[in-house]
C-alpha cells in the first residue's frame, strides 16, 4: 500500500489551468497592449481579422467606451496571462452590448468563454440592463454554439463591417426588485 501511494504521489502533476487559477479583473490602463495583442491574435485565428481600422477605436478608448459610459470590460487571467476578455457597452438605460469576446487560441475549448460570458451576464444584471445584444459572424461557429447554448436567440443576420453576421439577444426577467438572467 505504501508503495502504490508513493508512485501516486511521485507521479501527481497539478494541472496548469484549473478554474480556481483564473482571475476576472476589470480592465486598467496599463493592459492595453496585452488586450490589443489577444484582440489581433483571436481575430486572425478566428478568420474574422480584417485590416486594422476605425471599427477597432473603441480598444484604443476602453476606459471611456465601456468603463466611463457605464458598462464595463473584463480580463480573465492565468497568473499573468490573459486568456479572455469582453466587454458591455450601453446601448441605452435598459440594453447593453457585448462586444470584444476573444479567448485565447490556446486555451479555447476549455469553459474560459463561458465563465466570462456568466460574469459579464451577471454585471450587466447588476448595471441593471434588461436586455444583452451582440453579433458574431458567420464563421464563428464557436462563439455561435456558445452563444446560443447560453440562451441568446437570433434575431437577424446581416452584414456588419464587411463580414457577415448574425444578431443575438437575450432578455433579463425582472422579479420583484431583483433582476435575473431569463432562460
Amino acid at each position: 500500500m505504501a508503495e502504490e501511494t508513493e508512485a501516486l504521489e511521485a507521479s501527481w502533476q497539478p494541472m496548469s489551468t484549473s478554474q480556481d487559477e483564473v482571475i476576472f479583473r476589470r480592465f486598467e490602463s496599463g493592459d492595453a497592449d496585452d488586450v490589443w495583442h489577444l484582440h489581433r491574435a483571436a481575430s486572425e485565428d478566428g478568420g474574422a481579422r480584417g485590416p486594422e481600422g476605425a471599427w477597432e477605436d473603441d480598444l484604443r478608448n476602453i476606459g471611456e467606451v465601456y468603463i466611463r459610459s457605464g458598462g464595463d470590460f473584463l480580463l480573465a487571467h492565468i497568473g499573468s496571462r490573459l486568456v479572455a476578455m469582453g466587454g458591455l457597452k450601453p446601448v441605452d438605460a435598459d440594453v447593453a452590448q457585448l462586444t470584444r469576446m476573444r479567448v485565447d487560441p490556446a486555451f479555447r475549448r476549455r469553459g474560459f468563454g463561458r465563465r466570462l460570458l456568466r460574469e459579464l451576464e451577471s454585471r450587466a444584471v447588476a448595471a441593471g440592463f434588461k436586455r444583452i445584444v451582440l453579433d458574431t459572424t458567420m464563421i464563428q461557429l464557436g462563439a455561435q454554439r456558445l452563444y446560443e447554448t447560453a440562451d441568446y436567440v437570433r434575431r437577424r443576420e446581416g452584414t456588419l463591417h464587411g463580414y457577415a453576421v448574425i444578431f443575438y439577444e437575450k432578455r433579463m426577467a425582472v422579479e420583484g426588485e431583483a433582476l435575473h438572467l431569463s432562460k
